[in-house]
């Protein structure tokens, strides 16, 4: 079904609605992977020329990762408030739609040990990018006054980190 649907074509309300939310999802899905390839790509810079430029500038990566986790976040709890709503709302009337209550009922088949994996996943990504950060970071330490405010920091981000992907693997129970 197309987003585009236009009123002459019979659509009914609770299909055009349907179709606009559907593609409100799809976006914030896009954006949800666009935040990791961005991450990812940033924990190459930051680790890379970091190596070679000092501690601080891989102890930055941490922190940047936490934001951007935080609207990948953002982008995960607008998908499930968008699902909830097509499936209690849209999908209860009736209509023929379905594909929200369908796949409400086997989101089992997407866990691993009780997590969602794409929470799992993306969630994972972010904290063993942290941690790698930690780490090289630890090997060229020099123990400067910044270089502890930073590290402190970024355990600091890893513990929220780790908070947010709790709250989001509680979110999709």
């Amino acid at each position: 079904m197309s987003a585009n649907l236009p009123e002459a074509s019979g659509a009914s309300a609770a299909e055009m609605e349907y179709a606009s939310l559907r593609e409100e999802m799809l976006k914030r899905i896009e954006s949800r992977q666009q935040t990791i390839s961005v991450a990812l790509t940033l924990a190459g810079a930051f680790l890379g020329f970091g190596w070679g430029a000092g501690t601080v500038v891989i102890l930055l990566y941490p922190l940047i990762a936490l934001l951007l986790a935080v609207g990948w976040a953002q982008n995960e709890v607008f998908i499930k408030q968008l699902s909830a709503y097509i499936r209690e709302r849209l999908e209860s009337q009736s209509s023929g739609l379905g594909w929200e209550t369908y796949s409400r009922q086997r989101a089992a088949e997407i866990r691993f040990r009780g997590w969602p994996i794409e929470v799992l996943a993306i969630g994972g990504i972010f904290v063993l990018s942290q941690i790698m950060a930690i780490g090289l970071a630890t090997l060229r330490f020099n123990g400067t006054l910044i270089e502890w405010v930073l590290l402190l920091l970024d355990v600091g981000a890893i513990i929220l980190m780790a908070v947010l992907v709790e709250y989001l693997r509680r979110r999709s129970l």
